[in-house]
């Protein structure tokens, strides 16, 4: 049991023998991305090579370090020398790495980057290679290389390098000292450092999160309620899930020290059904925080209480909007209501409620120990911190990073992703999902920060960055995606139930090859009904694809034209 600071110091140093113990460590990333390249497999082979080969070495099993474009990556570290990360180990290339293992040898031709140090956001300077690294050494440092050099890991600071279904290797990471430091402040410190820190939603328009605790800490009433919605469901976009297999007691410590902030006692993760590995993950470190005394009764002798409960979701798109996720949480159908009222005056079961998605709560304990100032000195005038993105697409290295927000898009394309690949040049961005339109390669000049998209008549949302050359076809791409809408809309509003089917009907006569420019005509007088009549955001930005293609890429619609 966890019950005061010394204690957590003893779970500290607990998993610093786990992450720097005198056997070689072997991380495999197992995220759902690196188990659809066969990780399993990779894993399973060293298993067994390990055992067989009587190898002094400890496997581990981590979650997504965001380089999606090289998995199953596998990262090596040879006590007092620098980590190595490999790329594309599958089960043919085990037996070769075992034997270097073995024989304390690097495999240069199959390492992507070395790591001799780290400065982590908080317990500052981490040493891989204590003995020092050589200057010839054949593997590039982490940082020169062009995917690492210009990301900034704050959220993402433990992905990849620790055991996520293990609390005490959280622990040596700095894990739940935010939350010992929070117990010991008034609560309205707390909501005001998350206020000052300029820490904005991490999904949908980006409403300042400090402003909406403040509201539901505000409302009357002794029962609140926090939720953390899981029910990303957007194509392309996948980093919640990611994070939530790498690092998930960021958002139960996160969780935890809302709940103090806010006065509630119970909190909800909503995950989509199809997101196993993550429900697997963070049910986990549910159990193992309430096993702890980081859940439950007295957290750490503050005589503050709190549970969390996990709940698995239909897994509809429509359910990410926040109160046809409540209508979900209480057992009912999945279909957003009217606003007012606001679910910070009437949310679940009808008491209070602050909704904000993972990464918002995973930014909670970084807040806290650093402070709001510290926090505040990130990103651009108005959109502070760092933004993970999903990039994925017609790009080199696609994967999940994160950047200081007010980076240009030209910046994450051509240097953290390495560019078009194949000889193609740039067509299109697509920077916060289906809802976010599309934007055309003149744009990449634009940086990642909520008002200047939303400016340019896109938006982040939560951050699903796709990428698109010159090989596609606008007019299909806007057909996928009203498709999408169709298929995910809950039916309730007729604009959108009829609406946004009447107009994949229609790009499918465009498509045909049976249509005149009058089609174009009846596209843009569609969309002011369907985006002003529909409840939600769903049936409110489903005919952004349409609009953004026909704006920025007509030569694709012309070509289509009787």
């Amino acid at each position: 049991m966890i019950t005061c600071a010394d204690d957590l110091l003893k779970a500290k140093k607990q998993g610093n023998k786990r992450l720097f113990g005198s056997r070689v460590r072997v991380n495999v990333g197992t995220s759902t991305c690196c188990l659809a390249k066969g990780a399993e497999l990779t894993y399973n082979a060293l298993a067994y090579g390990i055992k067989s080969g009587n190898i002094n070495a400890e496997l581990v099993k981590v979650g997504c370090n965001g380089m999606c474009w090289a998995e199953p990556v596998v990262e090596v570290h040879q006590p007092g020398k620098p980590k190595i990360i490999y790329g594309k180990i599958t089960e043919k290339e085990v037996p070769r790495l075992l034997e270097a293992i073995a024989k304390n040898e690097v495999l240069a031709d199959m390492a992507v980057a070395r790591v001799d140090s780290e400065d982590h956001i908080l317990v500052g300077s981490i040493d891989y290679a204590t003995d020092g690294a050589s200057p010839g050494h054949p593997v590039a440092k982490i940082e020169a290389t062009d995917f690492a050099k210009t990301q900034h890991k704050v959220i993402l600071r433990n992905a990849g390098s620790i055991d996520p279904e293990n609390i005490d290797e959280y622990i040596a990471r700095g894990g739940y000292f935010a939350l010992a430091k929070a117990l010991g402040m008034k609560p309205e410190k707390i909501v005001q450092e998350v206020t000052e820190s300029g820490l904005r939603g991490r999904g949908g328009a980006g409403f300042p999160a400090g402003v909406k605790w403040r509201m539901c800490r505000e409302a009357a009433g002794d029962v609140k309620y926090l939720i953390c919605n899981v029910s990303e469901g957007e194509p392309g976009i996948g980093m919640h899930r990611s994070f939530l297999e790498s690092d998930p007691h960021a958002v139960v410590e996160g969780l935890i020290i809302g709940g103090f902030a806010i006065g509630a006692r119970t909190a909800y993760i909503y995950v989509r059904d199809n997101y196993r590995v993550a429900l697997q993950r963070i049910t986990k470190a549910v159990s193992d925080a309430r096993e702890a005394g980081l859940l439950g009764a007295d957290i750490l002798k503050s005589g503050f209480c709190m549970d969390i409960i996990v709940k698995e979701g239909g897994g509809r798109y429509v359910c990410g909007e926040e109160t046809a996720l409540i209508a979900c949480i209480e057992g009912n159908i999945g279909e957003p209501r009217q606003r007012p009222p606001f679910p910070t005056n009437c949310g679940l079961f009808g008491k209070p409620t602050c909704i904000n998605n993972v990464e918002t709560w995973a930014n909670i304990p970084v807040i806290i120990e650093k402070g709001a100032a510290w926090y505040g000195a990130i990103g651009s005038a108005k959109s502070k911190g760092t933004k993970v993105l999903s990039l994925a697409g017609n790009i080199s290295r696609p994967g999940m990073i994160e950047v200081d927000m007010g980076t240009k898009i030209s910046k994450i394309i051509d240097v953290i992703g390495g560019g078009i690949p194949g000889g193609k040049k740039l067509k299109g961005i697509q920077p916060g999902g289906p809802s976010g339109g599309v934007l055309p390669a003149s744009m990449a000049k634009l940086t990642i920060d909520y008002d200047e998209l939303a400016a340019a008549g896109s938006m982040l949302g939560s951050g699903g960055m796709v990428i698109m050359d010159d090989s596609n076809d606008m007019v299909k791409l806007a057909r996928y995606f009203t498709d999408f809408f169709v298929n995910e809309s809950c039916g309730k509003c007729v604009p959108c139930r009829e609406g946004v089917c009447r107009v994949r009907d229609m790009l499918d006569e465009l498509i045909a090859g049976r249509s005149d420019k009058s089609v174009l005509k009846h596209f843009t007088a569609m969309a002011a009904p369907i985006t002003k009549a529909c409840a939600c955001a769903l049936g409110k930005t489903a005919m952004v694809p349409v609009t953004s293609t026909m704006k920025h890429f007509r030569g694709d619609y012309d070509s289509y034209l009787q």
